[in-house]
């Protein structure tokens, strides 16, 4: 049994190397002979700007954020939302109107190299280094915590970071299909710690991957249905501004490396929503399951018809969840 496994295991093995050296192949031959390939348009951070956009330095890393102000005049506390993999502030549209008509002050945040932040090649994608520079952005902006969370996919893995850093700050955790574990095949992890396996695969995804027809395919998954035109434009422009291969670069390289945060949660005492959607594929409904198990007061609720997004495609629902549990945790 054990000798089977091993054969498939180098056979995966030989199977990737192979896929990793062929792709080495056609981005140096591209750019050997000077093939004229349709490559997407690239924006800069000016063209993509919001009237509420903010830019603050932490830790020598530019982070995006923008701040909603409560529409009445009962203030009933901050919050602070962190989008998931490929999104940005812009994956809250349909979320920010409900909390500051409710009294709430909203902040939402790009995390380092996604959305309109600074692309670096020295930042770490780990959720420890994440949970350090938003930590840094809520204590240095105008508004004051203690702080609700709101993190969905690889941003719940930030909240839960920040939460076990600093708990005396953070009131409550939302978390929109969370993601808590980053392991990986050992065997990925073995080729990307390559600094040159890691650039050359960033920048061929980068060229050949992030076309407006791949993120409307991406989003279809993602959402269940075909995205508009306003919301494949919401994704796609800010993957196109220039560098983004260095957030996948980091992505690889931090991909097997990261803790498992599963292993935990059972130190987290402040109260936790899991809100998931029924029908997700991409963080299937046992992991939130296994979250809830984990933390002493955390709750599951299911989304009936949503996948991976339910705060975009089913704002209504989404939205009262949140408030019912925000007014019985503020």
């Amino acid at each position: 049994m054990n000798h089977n496994y091993s054969l498939k295991r180098l056979h995966l093995a030989k199977i990737l190397f192979i896929c990793l050296f062929l792709i080495l192949l056609i981005y140096l031959f591209v750019n050997h002979i000077g093939l004229k390939v349709v490559f997407a348009e690239k924006y800069d951070i000016s063209d993509l700007i919001f009237e509420n956009s903010y830019f603050m330095q932490i830790d020598g890393v530019q982070l995006h954020y923008r701040i909603w102000k409560p529409t009445v005049s009962n203030h009933y506390g901050h919050i602070l939302l962190i989008h998931g993999l490929s999104g940005s502030t812009f994956s809250w549209r349909y979320v920010v109107d409900s909390l500051v008509e409710k009294g709430y002050s909203v902040v939402a945040v790009d995390l380092p190299g996604f959305g309109l932040s600074q692309r670096k090649p020295a930042v770490s994608q780990s959720n420890a280094n994440r949970a350090e520079l938003m930590l840094g952005l809520i204590e240095n902006i105008e508004s004051k915590g203690p702080w609700h969370l709101v993190g969905h996919s690889i941003g719940g893995g930030v909240a839960v970071s920040m939460a076990l850093k600093k708990t005396s700050d953070i009131e409550s955790i939302v978390l929109v299909a969370g993601l808590m574990d980053n392991r990986s095949n050992r065997i990925l992890s073995l080729f990307f710690k390559s600094r040159f396996f890691r650039t050359v695969t960033a920048k061929f995804i980068d060229r050949f991957f992030l076309t407006k027809k791949r993120i409307q395919s991406f989003l279809n998954s993602a959402y269940g249905r075909e995205p508009t035109p306003e919301e494949l434009e919401g994704y796609y422009k800010p993957l196109q501004l220039e560098y983004t291969y260095l957030t996948l670069s980091q992505l690889f390289k931090n991909y097997s490396s990261d803790h498992d945060l599963l292993e935990y949660l059972n130190e987290i005492r402040v109260p936790v929503l899991c809100l998931w959607g029924s029908n997700d594929d991409w963080v299937p409904v046992s992991k939130g399951e296994k979250i809830v198990k984990e933390i002493p007061d955390a709750k599951l609720l299911l989304i009936k018809e949503s996948k991976h997004c339910p705060m975009e495609t089913h704002p209504v629902i989404f939205n009262q969840y949140l408030l019912n549990f925000l007014e019985k945790n503020g």
